[in-house]
């Protein structure tokens, strides 16, 4: 392995003609606020770390730098193909990919900022005398249009200014600034030392900038020469592994992908598909989640690493997804069918864990297609895990715990009863009991269980924030707590919760109850699946401001409430003896 400086300008120029990006690599992802941050640090003379590239005659997909810096650029856009070709001899970057792009974005490109057109690097070169709020003490711009002095165009160094050096691109830009601070009024005017402190800024900033390109001390590149030696990609992917799983770039699905791509490149393009597929619901799973689930189904533990797709091993696992996809395709299409319409999930607040929906994976792999009576059990299952917090802790040891019982085929439907007593031996709650309805951090799912039960949907299937649901008091908090003297145990309690678009609750402010769903009744609203007790819903107006009232109100629509989700958390408990037996 060699190890040696480089100037700027000889990388700049070695890239896109033989020196590339292998398909391993992520997509750029920085800001353009840590894009001026590596400006500044350059400035500083602070040291950056060094480039690791990789030279090749391998047949490895090569990916070009952007030219332009878009961050919405389709990557398939930028492939080389020839140069990928066996035979062809390129340079890969393994680790350094963030620091290059920014610097030939800077230096010889532009970036396109979003809505805009493409903007290039200007540097202010009387700036690094103070260092701003922001921690800079250089000024870098990006603007699309062209910057008068003091701002310096970094590309001109590359381009009209190339066959120039420091000293004479130092006494052109203090000619020029001299000349504006003698057009200045009497009282605006630099004094003689001001001008001169400037004037050595300017030469001194001039003189980094010129060496930052041409000399060989700012950046040093390790190479790993696979023409020369032998470096197989197996090696080497071994070593992009490690030298990226402390960076920001590359999350630990990304590194799990770098690890696949050998074995079955359209993998990341299935994950990413399926990904989608779940979140076709408001939902948030990303893509290690797929991943998870296939190593569980397919025996090897849901702890997710890149090292589990190296080697031997590695190679056999891929080959078994790969042959297995179809089944797995399957699974996923009913997990996110069950999620749509038999759970009706569309929010983060309803969900504790997604973890929890790993083993419904693993129970459809096996055992696709279930009946209603397994699915009202996956409902049960689903309710239980999220309130009971099953996930909470040890996520990957119950995951792998329960694939012994739900990662087979299962005759007689979803093992309840079995997943009951492994979480039992873990000291967690099985059973959802009145009580539970009274548990603050339970409000949001009980809510949502009793409005997808009455209206068929999620509250939270919506798309304008305006109308996402509130949690909202049918009898008005303030008035119960200050006119009737109520204590606070007593009114915020299940009872008296509703769900109201968020535009709606701000519109009722503190109606009194039956002011209120009476005119919601003669609207036409179906106030019947908020009241859920028929006796009020059809009288609305019986709905009287006391504590008597009240007190019946609440009290009857918690105990319809406490029906609902007995139903559904608790169904096993309410199938008949030939059921149980089926």
């Amino acid at each position: 392995m060699s190890y040696k400086p480089k100037t700027l300008f000889r990388l700049i120029e070695d890239i896109n003609s033989s020196l590339y990006l292998p398909h391993i690599q992520r997509p750029f992802v920085w800001e353009e606020e840590q894009m001026v941050k590596l400006f500044d640090s350059l400035m500083r003379n602070y040291p950056i770390q060094t480039l690791l590239f990789w030279r090749t005659k391998d047949e490895i997909k090569a990916r070009e730098f952007m030219e332009v810096v878009d961050w919405d650029a389709d990557l398939s856009d930028h492939y080389a193909s020839n140069v990928s070709k066996e035979g062809y001899e390129k340079v890969f970057v393994l680790d350094g990919q963030q620091r290059l792009q920014t610097l030939f974005a800077i230096f010889s490109g532009a970036i396109k900022p979003e809505g805009k057109d493409r903007a290039e690097a200007y540097f202010d070169i009387t700036s690094g005398d103070v260092v701003s709020d922001s921690g800079l003490q250089y000024s870098l711009s990006f603007s699309t249009s062209p910057l008068s002095s003091p701002w310096y165009r970094v590309a001109d160094l590359l381009g009209k200014d190339a066959q120039k050096n420091a000293e004479e691109l130092s006494d052109r830009a203090n000619d020029s600034l001299d000349v504006l601070d003698a057009s200045m009024a009497a009282e605006d005017k630099p004094s003689d030392e001001q001008q001169k402190a400037r004037q050595k800024l300017v030469r001194r900033n001039l003189a980094q900038l010129v060496s930052l390109l041409r000399e060989e001390k700012h950046f040093w590149v390790q190479e790993l020469d696979g023409v020369a030696n032998k470096y197989p990609y197996r090696t080497v992917l071994d070593i992009f592994v490690r030298v990226n799983s402390g960076g920001t770039k590359l999350d630990a699905s990304d590194l799990m992908f770098a690890a696949m791509k050998e074995g079955w490149d359209e993998i990341e393009e299935a994950i990413e598909e399926t990904t989608e597929l779940l979140n076709s619901t408001n939902l948030e799973f990303d893509k290690s989640f797929p991943l998870k689930c296939l190593l569980v189904v397919h025996g090897r533990g849901a702890e997710a690493s890149p090292e589990k797709f190296s080697g031997e091993d590695g190679a056999k696992l891929l080959q078994e997804m790969k042959a297995g996809w179809e089944r797995a395709e399957q699974a996923f299409q009913e997990l996110r069918d069950f999620l749509k319409s038999d759970l009706k999930v569309y929010a983060d607040k309803v969900i504790r864990s997604y973890n929890s929906f790993i083993p419904l994976f693993d129970y459809l792999y096996s055992n696709p297609k279930p009946n209603e009576r397994s699915k009202a059990l996956m409902r049960a299952y689903h309710y239980k895990a999220q309130m009971f917090g099953w996930y909470s802790q040890s996520t990957d040891s119950v995951i792998n715990g329960l694939h012994s019982i739900v990662g087979t085929p299962c005759p007689g439907g979803f093992p309840m009863e079995e997943v009951k007593k492994f979480f039992r031996s873990r000291g967690s709650e099985t059973e959802l009991r009145s009580a539970h309805l009274h548990t603050s951090r339970l409000r949001y799912i009980l809510l949502n269980l009793v409005y997808v039960d009455q209206m068929g949907g999620s509250p939270f299937d919506v798309k304008f924030k305006g109308n996402e649901p509130h949690i909202d008091h049918i009898y008005p908090r303030h008035a119960l707590l200050t006119k009737l003297g109520l204590p606070s145990n007593e009114v915020n309690t299940i009872g008296n919760f509703r769900f109201v678009g968020a535009t709606d609750n701000i519109r009722k402010r503190a109606e009194l109850p039956a002011d209120y769903f009476v005119r919601l009744k003669a609207a036409g609203t179906p106030i019947e699946k908020h009241l859920l007790v028929d006796s009020y819903s059809a009288v609305p107006s019986a709905m009287a401001f006391d504590p008597v009232t009240y007190r019946a109100f609440r009290d009857s629509r918690a105990e319809k409430i406490w029906e609902i989700c007995n139903k559904t958390v608790n169904p096993e408990n309410l199938l008949t003896p030939e059921e149980v037996a089926a």
